[in-house]
């Protein structure tokens, strides 16, 4: 696709479809059934969601999430889901009104569990712990500001995805690493790993909210303004709830 694919400016009655992306290999969230059809938690979402606003949903497969968000700053897409606010983003992007809260969890070796002494996110920086992280992502304000102490950013591994996370710890590079959570949780289920890397027990952190991500090239503000209302009328209907409860994302 190109910008000028993007073209007209998503106005109601929709003229056009929706345009998205999504990976195909993250259950319950997005994945290929066994017709080969994208489906999940977060794909239904979007079309019941947009099919309220009467707009059919295109999504495009398997664009990492940094180029996702490129697609949608030069407006080749429309909108991302599960997206974090921050000022640089809100200079391309509208955000819809917050519908989950973003978590994040601590995850280690099973034979590394009971070797560590943590209690909250700050202990990983006081024991001197190596954690690895995915390059590009956003895992709180807290940690955030621990990237910008020295001492703690010399113990930070990056990973490009979540199997060379998995690598890391296995192979003890990282003693342990952050991943979101139920996802992450979701992920080493779905690989097999769950007996092999386990979630560290302190509960999962808070780290914000998370929204729809509009293109201000392709989306008008009205637009945004419809898509809240349809989106708060799925939080207080239940709908959302009964995608929780049928895909199993349901939060702790």
């Amino acid at each position: 696709m190109n910008a000028a694919a993007a073209a007209p400016l998503l106005e109601l009655p929709c003229q056009r479809a929706v345009v998205s992306r999504s990976a195909t290999n993250m259950p319950p969230y997005s994945f290929l059934d066994e017709k080969q059809q994208l489906t999940g938690y977060r794909i239904e979402f979007m079309q019941q969601l947009f099919g309220r606003l009467g707009c059919k949903l295109e999504v495009l497969t398997d664009s990492p999430w940094k180029r996702a968000m490129m697609l949608l700053e030069s407006g080749e897409i429309d909108v991302l889901m599960n997206a974090s606010k921050s000022s640089d983003r809100e200079a391309y992007a509208w955000f819809s009104t917050p519908y989950e809260d973003e978590k994040v969890a601590v995850f280690v070796a099973a034979a590394q569990r009971d070797q560590l002494r943590l209690k909250q996110l700050a202990d990983i920086a006081e024991k001197g712990y190596s954690v690895g992280i995915i390059r590009g992502n956003f895992y709180g304000s807290q940690f955030s500001a621990l990237l910008e102490q020295p001492a703690f950013r010399k113990n930070v591994v990056e990973a490009i995805d979540k199997a060379a996370l998995y690598q890391f710890a296995l192979r003890g590079r990282v003693q342990l690493y952050l991943d979101y959570f139920p996802n992450g949780l979701l992920a080493l289920r779905d690989e097999k790993l769950d007996q092999q890397i386990v979630r560290y027990p302190i509960p999962p952190i808070t780290i914000g909210q998370v929204h729809f991500m509009l293109s201000k090239k392709t989306v008008s503000a009205e637009f945004v303004r419809q898509l809240d209302l349809a989106l708060t009328d799925m939080l207080r209907d239940g709908s959302v709830r009964k995608l929780q409860y049928k895909y199993g994302v349901m939060p702790e």
